[in-house]
């Protein structure tokens, strides 16, 4: 049964006493919302306060309950004195089940002495039945219920209710504070997952990015370098210690740097890959390829550029020395086929000459001709001789050889035109240098093609240097770098042939080892292709540096003899 709430008479004095007591209980409602609870224990010192008001004449029991309303169910947040039996039968119940139900329906407190019909307490239970269901309001909407037991001598009265009003509004707000918290707290963890995604979608980034072989470099619109990968820095590393923090057009020249962050004009992202030549201080230079890529913010506004940077110099080197090895393989096929094939000719014209030259005795005009024929047709099998050495050069026997034993065996071959033209030799070989791997045979030939072609480049008064010395560790790798792909070994013999004479332009260094090239008025041009192709057959490299009018040097990489 429900009962209407009776008002009553009292005394001015008993009202303010009642509205000091009330206003007391507030306070302390008040203060215990404050207090660094957790949300349940907080609800349950309320309630243990409350319940344990005697001017209330309230029983020991009391509960509060959450409104959801889209399920229309009362959940149990808080309780105090329930056995738990009723906090299991009472923690989900819908609207229609029980009395609060009602009272979170139609937002108005209520003062039950009965058990509803589909109540979740029974006959059976030994509690007393009057209670109150005070709805907890929040803009107009029930968000709770403070369902509260009375004792037998409870009064009902007006300042009752208007206390339990209030108490409902301290409630009201300490759950919306709640809700609040509960909010912040889910957004808290949200943003937590989010930095903790852009941290590991960063760190991911970063690896690949730091993964790649190829050098990013990431600029603003000014040039300045805000950030780069490892691939990045140790591929411009001959050019500059540090990138980071530093501007392009400093480290590179603005003419390169404008080249470098240039956009391709058709309005794509990204341009065909283009080449850029730097120089390091000691005037070693490195080809890059290089590709452009516009850095955009969120709004596709253009911020900078993404540079992607490849160190091709070793590619073009192998590239041109293996177009230089066809090349040269493609001449040795022709040479080898023609030189077979005017060979015997040569021997026919030969015979018939010295056939003539027999019969023409008293004939002295027809005598010199002969002479002359047989003389052309000797100097035609030297040079098919030579067509031979570089088109099927002899396997090489290699075995350990000294330096000193090919130097001593050719000085004599040498020394007379050394002496004619006022040439000086000097050889520097280093102390406890190792033997070489290769035909002694064939290098005495090589050593001395390159002592033929210093003494017709000084012609009078100059020097020829041959100096020898062991490469390995960090003087073999400045070489590999200077000479990508060619030295594959780790131990080396340097011999170096300098001479002081007229030298070359770069033009003709470039074709020097080219077959049938040469600057001489006689000569077949194939004396340094000989020189080239013996060396390769023995596993060894040569290269040339050359400064017009000042001379020239030739560097031969031997392998080191075991």
């Amino acid at each position: 049964m429900e009962h209407e709430i009776h008002t009553r008479h009292y005394s001015i004095q008993d009202t303010y006493s009642r509205e000091f007591r009330n206003q007391i209980i507030i306070n302390e409602i008040l203060r215990i919302s404050l207090s660094p609870y957790l949300f349940q224990e907080l609800l349950e010192r309320i309630l243990i306060y409350l319940t344990s008001q005697k001017s209330l004449a309230l029983a020991p029991k009391a509960a509060i309950f959450l409104v959801n309303q889209e399920s229309q169910l009362l959940t149990l947040k808080a309780s105090h004195g329930l056995t738990p039996q009723q906090v299991s039968r009472c923690d989900n119940i819908a609207f229609g089940q029980c009395h609060c139900g009602r009272a979170a329906l139609n937002g108005a407190i209520h003062f039950f002495t009965s058990i509803a019909p589909l109540s979740a307490e029974s006959a059976e239970d030994p509690i007393d039945r009057a209670h109150y269901c005070v709805p907890i309001i929040k803009d107009e909407q029930s968000i709770g219920v403070l369902s509260l037991y009375v004792k037998n001598e409870h009064e009902l009265s007006l300042e009752t209710e208007q206390l339990l009003e209030s108490i409902a509004n301290v409630l009201a707000t300490v759950i919306e504070s709640q809700k609040m918290d509960q909010q912040l707290a889910e957004l808290v963890d949200d943003l937590r997952v989010s930095i903790i995604s852009l941290r590991e979608e960063k760190m991911f980034s970063e690896s690949v990015i730091q993964s790649l072989n190829h050098g990013l470099v990431v600029t603003d619109l000014g040039g300045n370098i805000l950030k780069s990968n490892s691939a990045a820095r140790q591929i411009l590393q001959p050019f500059v210690k540090s990138i980071d923090g530093k501007n392009l057009n400093t480290l590179i020249g603005t003419a390169r740097a404008k080249k470098l962050m240039t956009i391709s004009g058709d309005g794509s992202d990204g341009q065909e890959l283009e080449e850029i030549i730097l120089a390091t201080d000691d005037g070693d230079e490195k080809i890059f390829s290089y590709s452009t890529t516009a850095r955009r913010d969120s709004r596709n506004n253009q911020v900078g550029v993404i540079v992607s940077l490849s160190d091709i110099t070793e590619l073009r080197y192998v590239r041109k020395e293996m177009e230089k090895m066809n090349r040269l393989s493609t001449v040795a096929e022709i040479a080898s086929a023609v030189a077979h094939e005017v060979r015997n000719p040569l021997a026919g014209i030969k015979i018939m000459a010295q056939s003539i030259e027999e019969d023409a005795i008293e004939n002295s005009s027809q005598l010199e001709c002969s002479k002359r024929i047989i003389r052309q047709v000797d100097r035609l099998n030297e040079l098919l001789t030579e067509f031979f050495s570089y088109a099927r050069p002899v396997d090489p026997n290699k075995r350990p050889t000294s330096l000193n034993t090919i130097i001593t065996e050719i000085r004599p071959l040498i020394s007379n035109r050394l002496m004619n033209n006022s040439i000086q030799l000097i050889v520097r070989f280093a102390e406890n240098l190792p033997d070489i791997m290769a035909d002694p045979n064939q290098m005495q030939q090589v050593f001395l093609n390159l002592m033929l072609n210093a003494t017709d480049a000084i012609r009078q008064d100059g020097t020829i240097e041959i100096s020898g010395r062991y490469l390995t560790g960090n003087a073999l790798g400045a070489f590999k770098r200077k000479y990508p792909g060619k030295l594959s070994g780790k131990r080396y013999v340097l011999v170096t042939f300098s001479d002081n004479g007229m030298g070359m332009s770069p033009e003709i260094a470039e074709k020097s080892f080219e077959p049938f090239f040469t600057t001489k008025n006689s000569g077949t041009g194939l004396g340094l292709s000989i020189v080239y192709r013996t060396l390769q057959e023995n596993d060894a490299a040569i290269t040339l540096q050359s400064l017009e009018g000042k001379g020239t040097t030739f560097n031969m990489f031997f392998r080191v003899g075991e």
